[in-house]
């Protein structure tokens, strides 16, 4: 009988591995297509601008088969990076800049145009993760998202984010992001996954 035990624990243990791989997306299986354009985007200063105005990104909302969502941060934690004015400079925010909240999403500046970068660079060192990043209209931005806190094995999804444009008043940011839907697979290059 404890034999027949040990056998249904580890046997569970095995199949609820392999539901979280499968729930991942991990390398193993790359099955969700890479969407083909860029989303584009619009966030408010999360300081001057007005509560009811998205001035955050979340990043997770587009794994799987969703897209990344602006989100208000008075309504939801679920968010990656926010957009504000700092010191009268528009800059990205990492989650990590506020101090409620873990360091674990970032953004890097890239080098190259927006149509030209194809993978990221998936190591945490690699993007900031507590600094404000200056935002600056045409300059591509490579993005980690935060873990996503519904599976148990570490998932991130990466993105690039181009501003096109900075304004207004209050001030707001007008953004292109294109993403890859697969956990830990840092190619953004559109298309169908390979």
């Amino acid at each position: 009988m404890a034999r027949s035990d040990l056998l249904r624990g580890r046997f569970a243990a095995v199949l609820t591995l392999a539901l979280a791989l499968g729930a991942c997306g991990d390398t193993l299986d790359q099955s969700i297509p890479r969407p083909t354009e860029a989303a584009e985007g619009e966030l408010m200063d999360l300081v001057e601008g007005p509560v009811e105005r998205s001035s955050a990104l979340n990043l997770l909302a587009g794994r799987g088969f969703g897209i990344p969502t602006a989100v208000r941060v008075d309504q939801s934690g679920q968010w990656d990076i926010a957009f504000a004015l700092v010191d009268g400079e528009p800059r990205w925010l990492p989650r990590g800049f506020f101090e409620a909240f873990e360091p674990s999403s970032g953004i890097r500046v890239m080098q190259g145009e927006f149509e030209e970068i194809e993978r990221l660079p998936s190591d945490r060192e690699a993007y900031e993760l507590e600094e404000p990043v200056p935002v600056t209209v045409g300059v591509t931005y490579g993005l980690r998202s935060r873990t996503d806190p519904s599976l148990s094995l570490p998932c991130h999804v990466f993105a690039k984010l181009v501003a096109d444009s900075v304004g207004g008043d209050p001030m707001r940011v007008w953004f292109r992001v294109l993403w890859n839907p697969n956990c830990d697979d840092t190619n953004v290059t559109p298309g169908a996954s390979q």
